[in-house]
């Protein structure tokens, strides 16, 4: 099969094509990590005429604000931490933070300017952790139903890499920040508080909820009548 699979880093590619491609062998934390698995990968893509005239199948794996802390965390075990060994463990730090932030804008800024016809399939990284939306997914692309040891591996994999994270972690305090400003249209450069100064000045189990009370209108200029 000829797969084209564009995703962002820490969008699980390398799981998705080795499930629909039946290479998907045992449990796994990072897939590809130790194998040879090759495809067509993209995480930016700098000319749409790539995508037209691909001849083979081109699936786009979407990023989603309701599951960046998730996307972002996995972004930074199996990218940074793995390609940039001198960086910060510390995953609760500013450092590790501004890193995920700009991360996540990056990514959704590159979303937005995709025109998402030219794909064959549009899946969210979300749906990349549904069992029964990627049993449905390998029947559709390859025609015929997944063994019931795959659905093992499958089932196995996805709880390895659905972490928990806790509400002080930097990728919770991310979706925090991005998820609360659009929900209420305020945007970063209207702040009159500073990220620094939280992380600076707040106890690691206080950063959440401090972060969370100064999200509101009053502290980006907005009066509310």
């Amino acid at each position: 099969m000829n797969l084209l699979i564009h995703a962002d880093p820490g969008a699980r590619s390398q799981f998705l094509y080795a499930w629909i491609t039946d290479q998907l062998y045992r449990p796994a934390f990072d897939i590809g990590s130790d194998t040879k698995i090759k495809f067509h990968k993209i995480h930016r893509l700098d000319d749409p005429n790539y995508l037209k005239t691909f001849n083979g199948v081109k699936i786009r794996i979407t990023p989603k604000k309701y599951s960046i802390d998730l996307h972002s965390l996995l972004f930074l075990r199996k990218n940074i931490h793995v390609q940039f060994p001198d960086f910060t463990k510390n995953e609760y730090c500013l450092e590790t933070f501004t890193k995920l932030y700009e991360f996540s804008k990056e990514i959704f800024q590159w979303d937005s300017e995709l025109d998402h016809t030219l794909y064959d399939h549009i899946i969210d990284f979300d749906d990349t952790f549904d069992n029964d939306f990627m049993l449905e997914f390998y029947h559709m692309i390859n025609g015929r139903k997944a063994t019931p040891a795959m659905i093992q591996s499958l089932t196995q994999t996805n709880r390895l890499n659905r972490l928990d994270i806790d509400k002080n972690h930097a990728s919770s305090i991310l979706k925090l920040v991005i998820t609360q400003e659009d929900n209420l249209g305020l945007e970063e450069k209207h702040r009159f508080w500073s990220i620094v100064d939280v992380y600076q000045n707040t106890p690691v189990d206080g950063l959440h909820d401090e972060i969370q009370r100064l999200i509101t209108p009053e502290n980006y200029g907005i009066l509310l009548c």
